[in-house]
């Protein structure tokens, strides 16, 4: 389920959790972007906009990336309401998908040959990891994107909702992913954005 598992493979486990990890970082640039674009001046001013590892990655959510296949960055800072919060919300998600597409298409370039097919995979593994991030984030459960997005656009009923999703602190947020997780449901949308993915490139002739 982790990456740990990968250990006996030095290569591949180091690129993948490499990668993996950076795709943490683009999850907060492309929020940090988009806020600043909208005029909000918090992401700026905390570092948000650079690629400092520190700024953006946080030592618990890296430990459960290894553990679980499945972390989180530090919070990116942001002050916008309705629309443009949601749709800043939205973009972390998107930066999930960006950065799982680049690796998922660098993974098909690289030859597999000079030994270079650990890597490729280590590649495929971060894309992959990549697109469940970006599943997972989207559900309204707090501290997750879709919480946000739910927030901004619903009422006060929503709101009053995850006020108390929310009061079950990080145990909320696991067992739902421990659910999604062991049901199928995750599985089953990862391979649909994969698929999609793979119908891409092979009309690339990739």
């Amino acid at each position: 389920m982790g990456l740990l598992s990968y250990l006996a493979q030095p290569l591949l486990f180091f690129v993948a959790f490499a990668a993996a990890a950076f795709g943490l970082v683009a999850h907060n640039l492309a929020q940090a972007w988009l806020a600043d674009r909208y005029g909000d001046p918090n992401p700026r001013r905390y570092g948000f906009l650079t690629l400092e590892p520190r700024v953006h990655l946080d030592p618990i959510g890296l430990l459960l990336l290894l553990l679980l296949g499945f972390g989180w960055p530090r919070f990116v800072p942001f002050r916008l309401y309705g629309k443009k919060e949601a749709l800043v919300a939205l973009a972390g998600p998107v930066g999930f998908l960006l950065a799982s597409f680049v690796y998922l298409f660098l993974a098909r370039l690289l030859p597999h040959g000079m030994g270079l097919l650990p890597v490729a995979q280590g590649l495929e593994l971060a894309g992959f990891l990549m697109i469940g991030h970006a599943v997972v984030y989207l559900f309204p459960v707090p501290p997750l994107d879709g919480a946000r997005v739910a927030r901004a656009l619903g009422g006060p009923e929503v709101r009053r909702l995850l006020a108390q999703i929310e009061s079950w602190g990080p145990v909320g947020f696991i067992l739902i992913f421990l659910v999604l997780s062991y049901t199928g449901v995750l599985g089953a949308l990862e391979r649909g954005v994969y698929g999609f993915f793979l119908r891409i490139f092979s009309v690339l002739g990739l």
